[in-house]
């Protein structure tokens, strides 16, 4: 069963790497870092959401409810779902920021007895060897029986992953998979999907793997750990801090999460002034930042890099730095609108190694590696020459 990610959700997911301003309405936006928050508190605990909010924000939290956790409960805006559920479709839906509003109009099934089933996918993740990152449905999946004298009213063509709340004015659907057979039903019978069969996946591309992982793991609700979440987490978190406020963070956290929070305060009252005490003391700067930087590598850092192993593979030369880099676009795909220029070089061998791959990460507070990019062949430079990144050269995107 071929599958794609709606272009929707690789909005969101772009946003959560490059901060960019997305064309999916705010709602969107919002239900998506509700969902972040769930995920990893979840996974990880109150600890693991609290560990990627920046440090003014917890000094605020710290000073305004220490007293009085439970005042946090007012800041509650109604659960958001987090579960996925998939939806049987009677046509090719189109690969746009399509809503579930339009999904039942165009492309949703209507017969009577049939309704979505949850998805369940307790398996885990896969990564093929061409880097390919899959997830299957772990539970029997049966639709009907439908009832009405025309059963299923036609050929199921396609399925829909979708959030709970897929039918409301700000739903997305998440994944479209083609069947590889279309089939119908008569009355009476039901049409159903084994256990390993429905395949959603995200194939190999500028996206580091493990952000791939992430991506999926937040979509669908497959077992694991918080910390492949965090980077996505300290990135929107910033983001959404700076430009709402705290009240607009809390407001978009997640209420299991907020709930979660208040029970642990009270029972733990030194529980964020021993984060504050700990980040005071290490070296490492909490004050989270949506600085992006494009670095120049001499070889290839990995699939999957982290932010230790760019640093490892990144160019050592007299006259290079890294480049703050600012990535713009609307839709799937963000690009640099600007010029980077690096060097010159003034060693006599100029940048000493040739160049085979461009990284883009966080800075060091976030440490985090937002794609990699293999260039055509290996560029070197002469002494007293620079190396430069035209404009739109670099294209991220997820999925």
């Amino acid at each position: 069963m071929p599958s794609r990610i709606t272009q929707g959700l690789r909005e969101l997911w772009l946003e959560s790497l490059v901060d960019q301003a997305s064309s999916a309405p705010a709602e969107r936006v919002q239900r998506w870092y509700a969902t972040l928050t769930h995920r990893t508190w979840r996974y990880g605990g109150v600890s693991a959401w609290l560990d990627c909010l920046d440090t003014a924000f917890l000094t605020a939290l710290q000073r305004d409810y220490a007293t009085t956790p439970e005042a946090l409960l007012n800041r509650r805006q109604g659960t958001e779902p987090v579960t996925a559920w998939v939806g049987l479709l009677s046509s090719n839906p189109p690969d746009t920021l399509v809503s579930g509003a339009e999904l039942v109009s165009n492309h949703h099934v209507a017969a009577t007895g049939y309704v979505p089933q949850r998805l369940l996918c307790e398996g885990g993740l896969t990564v093929d060897p061409d880097g390919t990152v899959s997830v299957v449905n772990s539970n029997l999946l049966i639709f009907g029986p439908f009832t009405g004298t025309s059963g299923s009213g036609g050929s199921v063509t396609h399925l829909a992953v979708m959030p709970g709340d897929w039918q409301a004015a700000s739903g997305m659907p998440l994944a479209y998979v083609e069947v590889d057979t279309s089939a119908a039903a008569s009355k009476g019978d039901s049409l159903m999907i084994p256990p390993g069969a429905l395949r959603i996946e995200l194939p190999a591309g500028t996206a580091p793997e493990a952000e791939r992982i992430t991506m999926l793991q937040a979509t669908v609700e497959t077992p694991g750990l918080a910390e492949p979440m965090t980077g996505a987490l300290r990135q929107m978190s910033k983001a959404v801090y700076s430009s709402t406020g705290f009240d607009g963070l809390l407001y978009q956290t997640h209420d299991d999460v907020i709930t979660a929070l208040v029970t642990e305060w009270q029972a733990q009252p030194s529980l964020i002034s021993a984060i504050l005490t700990r980040r005071s003391a290490a070296p490492r700067n909490y004050q989270f930042a949506a600085t992006k930087y494009l670095r120049l590598l001499t070889a290839d850092p990995g699939p999957s890099p982290s932010y230790s192993q760019v640093l490892e593979k990144e160019l050592v030369a007299t006259g290079y730095m890294p480049q703050i880099i600012t990535l713009s676009g609307t839709g799937a795909t963000a690009s640099n609108p600007s010029r980077l220029t690096f060097g010159a070089f003034t060693d006599l061998d100029g940048s000493g190694q040739p160049v085979s791959h461009i990284a883009i990460t966080s800075n060091a507070a976030t440490a985090r590696v937002m794609g990699v990019v293999k260039l055509t062949e290996g560029v070197k430079a002469k002494r007293y020459e620079t190396l430069s990144v035209p404009e739109n050269l670099i294209q991220l995107g997820v999925g």
